[in-house]
């Protein structure tokens, strides 16, 4: 398993990610708690229109001058991650954690923890100081990313929360 920085030209690869999911919980945000209740999903994978949406994210972001973050088992990519560099929120302390995904068949292997330890250090080096993530509300995304020491985001961020009304809107202090 290996990471590197990839190009914008290799930002098609995002559609190569086995984004199957299979949940059976998610977490609600109500009234300043995180609530689990049941709900099933069956992802099989991409929508055409979701993943060039997903990947038009991915070029505006290293139009910015961002980056985007690739785990390759040999020639296949497994993972992806993206980490914007527009600082924002009232104190400019943020940085947003924008997409992170794993195929389904690799799962459970340390890379999404890889990949966003690579983002942490490359947010640093910016001089930020928080991580914004905006993560789904599947009951293991959740859990991924509080057991990597994310916790509800203080600041109320208007945009984000507007743009993805029924994520769990996470900060990770760095």
């Amino acid at each position: 398993m290996y990471y590197r920085v990839l190009t914008k030209e290799e930002n098609y690869k995002l559609q190569e990610i086995n984004r199957r999911e299979i949940a059976e919980k998610i977490y609600l945000y109500i009234e300043g708690k995180l609530v689990l209740k049941e709900r099933f999903y069956d992802i099989k994978g991409w929508h055409p229109q979701e993943v060039e949406k997903y990947i038009g994210v991915l070029n505006q972001i290293h139009e910015r001058g961002g980056y985007i973050i690739g785990a390759f088992d040999g020639d296949i990519i497994c993972g992806i991650a993206a980490l914007d560099n527009v600082f924002f929120g009232q104190s400019k302390a943020y940085l947003n954690f924008d997409k992170l995904y794993v195929s389904y068949e690799y799962r459970g292997k340390g890379i999404g923890r890889k990949l966003m330890e690579i983002c942490c250090q490359k947010a640093k080096e910016l001089g930020a100081k928080k991580l914004y993530v905006s993560s789904s509300e599947f009951e293991n995304t959740v859990n991924f990313y509080i057991g990597m020491g994310c916790t509800i985001v203080e600041e109320y961020i208007k945009e984000k929360q507007e743009l993805e009304p029924e994520d769990i809107h996470l900060e990770l202090k760095l």
